[in-house]
């Protein structure tokens, strides 16, 4: 980390050798929150010491706004940018700004934003605003229709992470190209819905355990079944089904299926 992805005594996203692969990308160089907390997080994981003041990094890129992020990244506004994208960078920055004083400056920045976002409709974006906020302390400010979401985004076996006929392009405020798109059941979503689900009411926390029992059943019997996205008419896998995080996630739920099981016998 320190020979390839380290510029100027601050964490970078890419390695010069990668930036110039990319397309001749040429701002290999840039500083973002996810590449804070990934060289914080590896740190932490293998049991080295801090070799930086990571809550000073992030407390640089807190917006006006309370939003954290690098704005010399991208010019792209918050209007037309993933939702999933910058709810992650300030959970992001929140997590790693939470044994400091600095999170309690910003506090009412961060608490505010997170509440007046209107609900957006992918489980990713909803479960990083609920690990924000249980950081925060404040998970009351939570949105009260996210069982809505829920349902909307019940697929297959599982879950998928937004219901492909709501999906609308933020910029031009219409319904985008999503006729062809396959909806697939996501081990990472299903587990994105456990969580969310501690915000609904008793019914509804047991017709997720229900359907994620099902699930779990499910990748017991076909343990691969775990499927790349498509878009449209291209034949290519939008990325890898395979992938380590959807193994683990699907592990979890298979484990957690079986020792409900054995718990019953």
């Amino acid at each position: 980390m320190d020979e390839y992805l380290l510029r100027d005594g601050k964490p970078i996203a890419y390695s010069e050798q990668y930036g110039r692969r990319l397309y001749q990308f040429t701002h290999w160089t840039q500083t973002e929150v996810h590449a804070i907390h990934a060289r914080q997080w590896i740190e932490r994981a293998s049991g080295q010491t801090t070799s930086m003041d990571y809550p000073a990094l992030i407390e640089e890129l807190i917006q006006p706004s309370g939003w954290i992020y690098n704005p010399a990244v991208s010019p792209t506004g918050l209007r037309t940018r993933m939702k999933s994208e910058y709810l992650m960078s300030l959970t992001m920055g929140v997590e790693i700004l939470s044994p400091s004083p600095i999170l309690d400056r910003n506090r009412t920045h961060f608490e505010a934003v997170l509440s007046d976002t209107p609900i957006t409709g992918y489980l990713s974006a909803e479960y990083f605003r609920q690990y924000a906020l249980e950081v925060l302390g404040a998970t009351r400010l939570a949105p009260t229709t996210i069982d809505a979401v829920i349902n909307s985004c019940e697929v297959g076996e599982g879950y998928c992470d937004f219901d492909v006929k709501a999906k609308v392009d933020d910029y031009m405020g219409t319904a985008k190209r999503v006729g062809r798109d396959i909806p697939i059941h996501s081990a990472i979503s299903s587990l994105h819905v456990l969580s969310l689900s501690s915000l609904c009411n008793a019914a509804e926390q047991a017709r997720v355990n229900a359907q994620i029992a099902n699930f779990g059943k499910h990748l017991a019997a076909s343990p691969m079944d775990i499927q790349p996205f498509r878009m449209r008419e291209i034949d290519i896998p939008f990325g890898t089904g395979l992938s380590p995080l959807e193994i683990i996630a699907a592990s979890g739920i298979t484990t957690r299926y079986e020792s409900s099981t054995n718990a019953g016998k």
